[in-house]
């Protein structure tokens, strides 16, 4: 456990972090591009909210910046330490799910706004750009990553007329 001042940052974006954390008492507020001109926030965690787990799990860099908005205590929890905290703290294993529920929802939201705003950009595209080969390729590759609600890239650049 640890106390983290109003305004402390307790992990950054892109941050190799691997833990999990847990907010005991306080609030965390979860920021992309924290103190840059395109900031956004992502939500507000109070007691007994989960963050970081994916981090943790994956190995994979923070994809958020955490900030205490207020003085809080906050769990910490190593992965090695993982499985005897589920054991010792049955109850939590549902809050874990849903913070990870919820970071799912919001990566599909911002597919989805990426998709729209791709869309918008192509409708503004000359005609003969929109069939370079280059693009169609790209969107192609997009299409093969990213499905949205049954509509992919190359789904929305063939409805270019709409």
């Amino acid at each position: 456990m640890r106390k983290f001042c109003d305004g402390e940052v307790i992990f950054r974006e892109n941050e190799i972090n691997p833990y999990m954390y847990k907010v005991l008492k306080g609030k965390v507020a979860l920021y992309v591009n924290y103190e840059e001109e395109q900031e956004n926030i992502l939500g507000i965690l109070g007691t007994d909210k989960f963050f970081g787990e994916v981090s943790m799990l994956t190995g994979k860099p923070q994809v958020y910046t955490a900030v205490a908005i207020e003085d809080s205590l906050i769990l910490k929890v190593g992965e090695a330490q993982l499985e005897q905290f589920l054991i010792d703290n049955r109850g939590n294993t549902l809050g874990i799910m849903k913070s990870m529920a919820q970071v799912i929802l919001t990566q599909n939201t911002n597919i989805s706004l990426l998709m729209e705003d791709m869309k918008t950009i192509l409708k503004q595209l000359p005609e003969e750009i929109k069939t370079d080969s280059r693009i169609e390729m790209t969107i192609r590759q997009y299409q093969l990553k990213y499905m949205v609600n049954g509509s992919s890239a190359a789904e929305l650049m063939v409805n270019k007329k709409a």
